[in-house]
């Protein structure tokens, strides 16, 4: 025995599709671009640790209680190695976006960067959708 649907009925659940679908399109983006900028944002707040751990810890051949070098520091940070490198950790950070401050016995590494979404052009908005992002990690240096 088959069940049979009001005639009422017929298509609602078509009509609901319809309508819901933008919806969770809409959604799904939205989660995709706050998760890529949080992977972002993260990436960047890695780079800095690192930049500042490698300020404290390299410090071979340096003045007692001096810090690694400051070009080495920003090739770290930017690169993921320590001289040279060619290509960007996160896309758009350049050696000029991070700075490295020495002040008394301790040491800031701090870079900014330019989140552009994934989504950059939406329709009927003429506003910019780039946030500027900064993150810094601060060391204590060892006085040996």
């Amino acid at each position: 025995m088959r069940y049979k649907a009001p005639d009422n009925q017929r298509g609602l659940a078509v009509i609901e599709l319809v309508l819901v679908t933008p919806l969770i399109i809409i959604f799904m983006a939205l989660f995709l671009e706050v998760g890529s900028f949080f992977i972002d944002h993260q990436t960047l707040n890695k780079m800095v640790r690192n930049g500042a751990r490698h300020a404290v810890t390299e410090v071979y051949g340096t003045v007692g209680g001096g810090i690694a070098d400051t070009d080495e520091i920003k090739n770290l940070v930017v690169y993921g190695v320590r001289s040279g490198g060619t290509e960007s950790l996160l896309d758009g950070v350049t050696v000029d976006d991070v700075t490295v401050v020495e002040a008394g016995s301790l040491i800031t590494v701090s870079a900014n960067y330019t989140y552009s979404p994934l989504y950059s052009t939406i329709p009927f908005l003429t506003q910019a959708l780039s946030v500027t992002m900064s993150a810094s990690a601060i060391m204590e240096k060892r006085d040996d």
